[in-house]
């Protein structure tokens, strides 16, 4: 029943015929929702949601890597119809985008956490004079840019977490501020690393939805399908195999 419901959608609103391929947009290198594997191919949670959704929904994907913080401007210009790339739904992205329901929501993945080296902090007041990265686009860039001033640190903010990294590693930027998955999966690969809680969050955490261009067709369709994955178990299935 679920799938004809989709079926009877896509056609209702004119979405899409029957294996239709589209442009989706993601930006890897933010684990464990979008990687490059050995071999140059994209692997995480978000691309094997997609590709799910996308057969439930009847769409062929073609894939697109981009910066993050090109997203939204790139669905706003029409470059893609769809992304998935970990995105929050915030009410400001709201104005330009349109998102599915929320697919991807744990107090795990909310918690913000300050990666670092050599530097000693355990909490925001040790960030004065420190410079302070996070990836450009991101909430926790929001995050850091608010509070820049009142603590004293300086921001810097790069494409990927990746980079971030590699200047942590080198002493050109002393702490990273990422959500608690992506985290763990840093620290995973980088025993030099270090964590501590921040204790601190924006009201604009709501999890992580796919975004749409505006008054984009595929919302109700990929809406259905979420449904029909959380309601057989295989969103679960999903989540447990990458978090």
């Amino acid at each position: 029943m679920k799938k004809l419901l989709i079926v009877l959608a896509l056609l209702l609103t004119g979405c899409t015929s029957e294996n239709d391929k589209v442009t989706v947009l993601t930006s890897s290198g933010y684990e464990p929702y979008e990687m490059v594997d050995v071999d140059g191919s994209l692997i995480g949670f978000d691309i094997e949601l997609m590709e799910m959704l996308a057969e439930k929904v009847g769409i062929e994907i073609e894939w697109k890597d981009v910066s993050f913080d090109g997203i939204v401007a790139s669905l706003q210009a029409g470059q893609s119809e769809i992304a998935i790339a970990g995105m929050t739904p915030t009410p400001e992205r709201s104005l330009s985008v349109d998102f599915s329901n929320v697919y991807y929501n744990a107090e795990a993945g909310l918690t913000n956490y300050m990666l670092f080296k050599d530097a000693e902090i355990s909490s925001l007041d040790d960030l004065s004079g420190l410079v302070v990265g996070a990836q450009l686009g991101t909430i926790q860039a929001e995050m850091i840019s608010e509070l820049a001033d009142e603590y004293g640190f300086t921001v810097d903010l790069r494409n990927s977490n990746a980079q971030i990294i590699e200047e942590i590693k080198v002493g050109r930027i002393d702490c990273l501020v990422v959500e608690g998955l992506v985290a763990d999966s840093i620290i995973g690969v980088n025993d030099f690393i270090n964590k501590v809680e921040l204790d601190y969050s924006l009201d604009s955490m709501y999890g992580s939805a796919i975004a749409f261009t505006k008054g984009s067709s595929y919302v109700d369709a990929f809406n259905e399908a979420l449904e029909e994955m959380k309601e057989d178990g295989s969103l679960d299935a999903l989540i447990n195999k990458w978090f």
